[in-house]
């Protein structure tokens, strides 16, 4: 007798039954009908691509001969092409070896020759959403892991921001201000959740090679001798070199090295032109000087939203990708900052 507790598992699941002779649908439901669960029944693979279309099937029961060209074979590989992985039973009354084995390959769970016994049935599908159940917790804790792991990432993305920022105050507030920007302007564009995410720890990070940067050049107040330029446009190389040993931040390190590029190229470092500045620094370049026009250094004030706005569009084409130009200056958090 099967135990009365592990029953109430199986209460309100839903299965699809399919197979073109109603006599063997009618035994499985009869088989499972004590254990008061939701049952589809489809007598086709097209029938059976519908109602898992239109219902929140938890396990699939099907044949394998079916009227017409597709089998059941066929529904488990459209199944799992679709992203549809919930537990499969295959019954048939002739199987070969390679039909099994090419099951098994696809993730099936059990396969029934006919005829069968209620108990083979009743074992092969709890037997199902016990396998399936431990799937979803690991799922779930792997999951949680990432989230985790992503977490401690950005936390050290932020204490990454942070240790710039203790030597200027104004850099940290400047690179969160750059990664909100490109965050707004990325999405804008249509990059997807990645290149969002991406684009977010660029701006955060794009300054990172101003550590190498001696105070007296980062906090002087007036202009900058030809000599000191050169060593603050050192900056962006060395962010490349410093975010070098995370090798899974390319796109990253390309916005860092190449946010002084110009689009005309006569920027720094390595005076590319166009299309050939890769496209998140293309991004951080405009979010860059829109962020330092307005915002308050030692050697100058802050200016007008307006007129730093009015800024990035008369450069447009020369220091700026004119398309990425358009489009920032679309953006409503943009306009009305």
């Amino acid at each position: 007798m099967i135990n009365t507790q592990i029953d109430t598992r199986l209460v309100g699941k839903t299965i699809l039954v399919i197979d073109d002779e109603k006599l063997i649908r009618d035994i499985v439901i009869a088989y499972l009908s004590e254990f008061n669960m939701n049952i589809v029944e489809a007598e086709s693979v097209s029938d059976a691509q519908a109602s898992l279309k239109n219902n929140d099937v938890e396990l699939i029961i099907s044949d394998i001969a079916m009227p017409g060209e597709e089998t059941g074979i066929d529904l488990l590989t459209w199944c799992r092409k679709e992203h549809i992985f919930s537990p499969f039973i295959l019954i048939s009354g002739y199987l070969t070896a390679e039909d099994v084995r090419y099951a098994l390959s696809l993730g099936v769970q059990h396969v029934i020759h006919k005829p069968f016994k209620k108990k083979q049935l009743v074992d092969a599908v709890f037997s199902s959403f016990a396998v399936s159940d431990s799937y979803n917790n690991l799922l779930n804790n792997y999951i949680e892991e990432i989230e985790l792991n992503q977490q401690l990432f950005m936390a050290a993305i932020d204490g990454f921001a942070a240790a710039i920022g203790a030597r200027d105050g104004y850099t940290l507030q400047h690179s969160e201000q750059v990664s909100d920007f490109a965050v707004l302007l990325s999405k804008k564009i249509g990059l997807d959740d990645k290149n969002v995410q991406t684009a977010r720890i660029a701006g955060k990070l794009h300054d990172i090679g101003k550590i190498g940067v001696p105070e007296s050049i980062l906090l002087k107040s007036n202009d900058l001798t030809s000599a000191e330029y050169n060593v603050m446009k050192g900056h962006p190389e060395k962010a490349a070199e410093i975010l070098g040993a995370l090798p899974s931040l390319s796109a990253v390190i390309d916005g860092a090295k190449h946010h002084h590029e110009r689009y005309d190229g006569f920027g720094y470092p390595d005076g590319l032109k166009g299309e050939e500045i890769p496209l998140m620094g293309r991004i951080l370049a405009i979010c860059d000087a829109f962020s330092a026009m307005i915002t308050e250094r030692p050697y100058r004030p802050a200016m007008q939203p307006e007129l730093a706005r009015e800024e990035i569009r008369v450069n447009s084409a020369t220091q700026f990708d004119p398309q990425l130009v358009k489009v920032f200056l679309s953006i409503p958090e943009i306009v009305s900052v």
